[in-house]
Formats: structure tokens, C-alpha cells, sequence
């Protein structure tokens, strides 16, 4: 958990952490820890647990955490694939819902298993580097290290693989999901995203109250003024 010792807090993630339309659980924190704690919010839309997994490395030792910080970390889709090239990243989000793939290259990317090993082993090797090095970590996910659509209802026949049990204390260190506590329903658990038409057009990603709901629910945190300042901003956003 977050507690007064921790002099610096950074925060990893993809558009759950960091969006361009409107304040994110990281940029609350910001908010609320101005004049307390620093708060790095490094997310980045699009992005996959590749590009995640590389940022938290990089800037492990661009910053030289210590244990006096605070490494939030919002794991992202399984069905994502970054790509470096050219002198940046190419982070296009779920592959399933971006039209820059066409259906063969999709159909070659897409494995389930292949991708579930992939990201697991990323979690895996991030708490094993923050724990070697004595460095505080929470870890959640969007909506779930599981080969499903964000989009979609979800799906109770996901498939299984014979590796599950090796991580088995690996994932049992994540929060719950931000699906589960913002949309998680007594029919649909896991959570299935909302779309809703904003200013700024359709979307799918959680209103910056429902944000909040994930930080009180999650990180304990509960303030009256912090509650004012985000539902006036959630009010300025809806049609």
C-alpha cells in the first residue's frame, strides 16, 4: 500500500493509466500527493505488457529506484503486440480491433498460449527484479492476464494451458482487476467495458470516477475534497 515513506510513486500502464481525454487513477494520485509525493505517471495508450515490462527496466535505472519509492504497476491486455522500430514504439492495443492488421497478419499473431506465456513471464521476471533490489510494488491489471476481449462479454470457456501452475504465486500478487471492481457485476464477475458517448465521442475506458472508485476500493485512499475535485471533472466530460 501506499504509506507516508514512500517518497516517490511510479506508475506503469497502458490507456487504463495514461489517457488523453481524461484523468486516470495516476494522474488522481497526482493530484492528491501534490504536496507530498512525486508522482511519475509513465503509462502509455496502446500499449501492451512488452511495452510495459521494457518502460519498468528502463526506467528502473534511468531513476535508480529505491526503497524509498513506490512502483504501481497496470498490466495490460494478453492480446496486444508492441513493436520498437524506426526510433519509437508502435503500440496499436488489442490486435483484434485495429484495422492496421489485416486478417492474415492477425491470424499469424494471434496465439493465445504463445501470448499467456509471453506476458506471465514479463510479471514474473518484474516481481522478481523489484523484490532482489528490496523495492516496494503493487500490481493489477485492466482486465485480467487472460487471452480475452476487452470488448467483449466475457468468456467463461477460456482456455486453459499446462504452465498455469508454475505461476500460480506469481499472479496471486495482483490486485484485482479494474474490470472486476469498476464493472464486475454478480452475473459477470470479470467485469465487461461500458460504452459511453462523451464529449469527445464513444468510449470505452473508466470514467475518472470510476478511477477513484478503484482507489478507494483497492489503495484504501477516501478523501471529500479529492472526491469533489474528481466528479466535478467527470461532470465536465459528459454530453
Amino acid at each position: 500500500m501506499i504509506t507516508p515513506n514512500h517518497k516517490r510513486i511510479f506508475c506503469f500502464g497502458c490507456s487504463f493509466t495514461q489517457y488523453v481525454y481524461m484523468p486516470t487513477w495516476a494522474d488522481i494520485l497526482t493530484h492528491y500527493y501534490k504536496d507530498m509525493k512525486t508522482v511519475y505517471n509513465l503509462g502509455l495508450s496502446g500499449a501492451g505488457n512488452y511495452y510495459i515490462f521494457n518502460n519498468i527496466v528502463e526506467k528502473s535505472l534511468e531513476y535508480n529506484f529505491t526503497k524509498d519509492d513506490l512502483i504501481l504497476i497496470q498490466w495490460s491486455g494478453v492480446l496486444r503486440e508492441d513493436r520498437f522500430n524506426d526510433g519509437k514504439w508502435q503500440v496499436a492495443g488489442n490486435i483484434l480491433n485495429q484495422e492496421i492488421y489485416s486478417k492474415e497478419i492477425t491470424k499469424w499473431l494471434i496465439d493465445e498460449e504463445g501470448m499467456t506465456k509471453r506476458d506471465w513471464s514479463y510479471v514474473h521476471a518484474i516481481q522478481k527484479m523489484l523484490e532482489a533490489d528490496n523495492i516496494d510494488y503493487e500490481m493489477f491489471s485492466m482486465n485480467g492476464l487472460i487471452p480475452v476481449s476487452q470488448y467483449e462479454e466475457e468468456n467463461p470457456l477460456r482456455p486453459t494451458f499446462d504452465f498455469e501452475h508454475l505461476y500460480e504465486d506469481t499472479l496471486s500478487k495482483l490486485h484485482p482487476t479494474m474490470y472486476s471492481i469498476i464493472w464486475g457485476t454478480e452475473d459477470t464477475p470479470m467485469g465487461t467495458a461500458q460504452e459511453r458517448y462523451l464529449k469527445h465521442g464513444a468510449d470505452y475506458h473508466p470514467l475518472p470516477t470510476e478511477h477513484l472508485l478503484y482507489l478507494e476500493k483497492v489503495f484504501k485512499i477516501e478523501d471529500d475534497e479529492l472526491r469533489t475535485y474528481v466528479d466535478k471533472i467527470t461532470k465536465e466530460l459528459l454530453v
